[in-house]
C-alpha cells in the first residue's frame, strides 16, 4: 500500500518538484500557471464533490460530521496556540493557531484522488466539510489576539469574511453548489475537462507546490528545534484525535481517512493570508514554512499511507 500511494503520478511530480531544487536545477513553472492549475483543481473538485452529492443519497452521518468538522477546527487552534507559545513568541503562536486549526486543501485533494484511484468510497459531502473547516480556526486565533492585545475593539466580523471570500474557499465552495445545480446534460458536456483530466493537471500542480515547498526549507532550518518537533508532534496527534473520534461516532473509513488528513493538515493559504492582514506582527517566514515546508510534505509523503494503512487496519 505504501508503494503504491509513493509511486502514483502526483506523489512522484511532487519529488520531482522537491528534488529539481535541491540539486538547483532552472525547472521552474512560467507565471500565471501555477495560478491556473491551483484555480483547476479547486473547481474541479468542488464540481465533482457537488454533481455527486446530489446524485447519490446521503448516509445519516453526514450532519455528524460536519458538527466534528466545525468543533474540530475551533479545537485544533485553541491547543494549537497553547502548544505553540510554548516555543515561540505569542504573535506566532496566534498565526501559527489560525495555520494548524485549518486544513490543507491540496492535502484533501490529494487524498482524495487516491481514495478514487484504490476505489475507496467516501462521502461526496466532505468536500463541505473541507470548506466548514477554513474559517473557525481564523475566528479563534482572532480571539486570542484580542486577548493578547487585551484590545475587544478589534473586528471578527470583516477578518471572518475575509476567510469565507478569500479565493480558495470561494471557488470551492462556488464550484460545489454549482455541481448541484448541474444538469446531466450540462455534467456531460464539462465531464472530459473537469474529471477526464484531473490527474494529468494534479501533477503539474504538485510539481508547482513541490518546487515551492523547497523554497521553504532554509526558513524551516531558521526555526528552534522544538517548534519543528511540536509542529510534527501536533500534526500527528490531530490526525489520531481525528480517527478516534471518527471510531466513535463510526464514519465509514473514506470520510476517516479525509478527516484524518484534515485534522493533521495546516493552512498555507487562507488562514495565513488572513493572519498577515489582522496579526502583523506574527512573522509569515515562520508560520508559512512550517505549514508548507514541514507538515505538507510530511502528509503528502509519509501521513497519507500511513494514516490509510491505520483506517484500513484498526478503523470502523
Amino acid at each position: 500500500m505504501v508503494f503504491e500511494v509513493l509511486t502514483s503520478a502526483p506523489i512522484l511530480f511532487f519529488l520531482l518538484g522537491v528534488f529539481s531544487k535541491a540539486i538547483k536545477s532552472d525547472l521552474e513553472i512560467a507565471h500565471p500557471l501555477p495560478k491556473f492549475f491551483s484555480l483547476y483543481v479547486l473547481s474541479a473538485i468542488g464540481i465533482q464533490g457537488g454533481v455527486h452529492l446530489v446524485r447519490s443519497p446521503l448516509e445519516k452521518g453526514y450532519v455528524t460530521v460536519f458538527l466534528v468538522a466545525i468543533i474540530g477546527s475551533f479545537v485544533a487552534a485553541s491547543l494549537a496556540y497553547y502548544v505553540f507559545r510554548r516555543s515561540t513568541k505569542e504573535s506566532n503562536a496566534i498565526a501559527l493557531a489560525a495555520s494548524y486549526g485549518s486544513i490543507s486543501a491540496v492535502t484533501f485533494i490529494t487524498g482524495a484522488a487516491l481514495l478514487d484511484k484504490l476505489g475507496i468510497p467516501y462521502g461526496p459531502y466532505m468536500i463541505a466539510v473541507l470548506a466548514l473547516m477554513e474559517s473557525p480556526a481564523i475566528l479563534a486565533a482572532l480571539f486570542f489576539y484580542s486577548r493578547h492585545r487585551e484590545d475587544t475593539s478589534t473586528s471578527l466580523i470583516p477578518t471572518l469574511c475575509h476567510a469565507v471570500t478569500n479565493h480558495s474557499v470561494m471557488l470551492l465552495l462556488g464550484s460545489f453548489f454549482i455541481g448541484m445545480a448541474l444538469s446531466e446534460e450540462s455534467w456531460n458536456k464539462i465531464f472530459p475537462f473537469y474529471e477526464s483530466l484531473f490527474q494529468g493537471m494534479l501533477t503539474f500542480f504538485l510539481l508547482d507546490l513541490g518546487l515551492a515547498v523547497a523554497k521553504r526549507f532554509e526558513d524551516v532550518k531558521k526555526a528552534p528545534l522544538t517548534l519543528f518537533i511540536s509542529a510534527v508532534a501536533f500534526q500527528v496527534s490531530m490526525a489520531f484525535l481525528a480517527f478516534f473520534i471518527s471510531k466513535i461516532c463510526s464514519f465509514t473509513p473514506g470520510d476517516t481517512f479525509l478527516l484524518m488528513l484534515l485534522f493533521g493538515s495546516a493552512s498555507y493559504i487562507a488562514a495565513p493570508a488572513a493572519m498577515r492582514t489582522t496579526v502583523p506582527e506574527a512573522s509569515p517566514s515562520l508560520y508559512l514554512s512550517l505549514a508548507m515546508g514541514v507538515t505538507f510534505p510530511i502528509n503528502i509523503l509519509i501521513g497519507i499511507p500511513f494514516y490509510l494503512w491505520v483506517v484500513q487496519h484498526y478503523g470502523v
